[in-house]
């Protein structure tokens, strides 16, 4: 990242954290980015106009801060038309993007593998990482089946005890919510639980 500038850093840091496609990136327009929260909501979003099917979706990904204050200083004062484009305002090609990748990768002495589709990878494989499940991955990444988002799914023992653990706190809640509905004593004995 540090070696990218311009745009090309701009358009890697948003796949990054984001995990859209290149042409969902190269076709974003300003109208559909949110910078501010929806109501009840952290974090501002974009809407994904999908394009990739006639069964696709459009579907809306969360803006990290990072990309927030990205986007904050690429709007200026032209939120208008395609978020990444040339002077003129026209379009980016996807062969401009590859092109510059191909430049640094070469510069760096990264493996030929190493594409801008790889950013997209990179995002999957946090969320999976992160504890995120297969339908949230689906969801966000735009996939249309959930086979393709279980790719990304590797749970690791801790967070597979987390699970375990936080069902049991929510058995027990619920045992105890109970409890006091019907008048037991909200202490419940641990061999109630089981």
């Amino acid at each position: 990242m540090a070696a990218a500038t311009g745009n090309l850093h701009d358009i890697a840091l948003l796949i990054i954290d984001t995990g859209l496609r290149m042409g969902e990136v190269l076709s974003l327009e300003w109208c559909d980015v949110r910078l501010d929260p929806a109501d009840c909501a952290k974090y501002g979003y974009l809407t994904v106009r999908s394009r990739k099917s006639k069964n696709s979706k459009s579907r809306n990904v969360p803006l990290t801060d990072r990309v927030s204050r990205m986007l904050k200083e690429l709007a200026g004062s032209k939120p208008v038309g395609l978020v990444f484009c040339r002077g003129d305002g026209s379009g980016l090609v996807q062969t401009w993007v590859n092109e510059q990748h191909r430049a640094i990768r070469d510069l760096l002495k990264l493996p030929t593998e190493c594409v801008p589709h790889s950013f997209r990878h990179t995002f999957g494989t946090r969320l999976g990482e992160s504890g995120a499940d297969a339908f949230t991955i689906m969801k966000l990444m735009g996939h249309s089946t959930v086979t393709v988002s279980q790719r990304y799914v590797h749970p690791s023992p801790e967070s597979v005890e987390l699970a375990v653990e936080r069902m049991a706190a929510l058995r027990l809640k619920k045992v105890t919510s109970v409890g006091i509905l019907l008048g037991i004593p909200a202490v419940v004995p641990q061999s109630t639980l089981q």
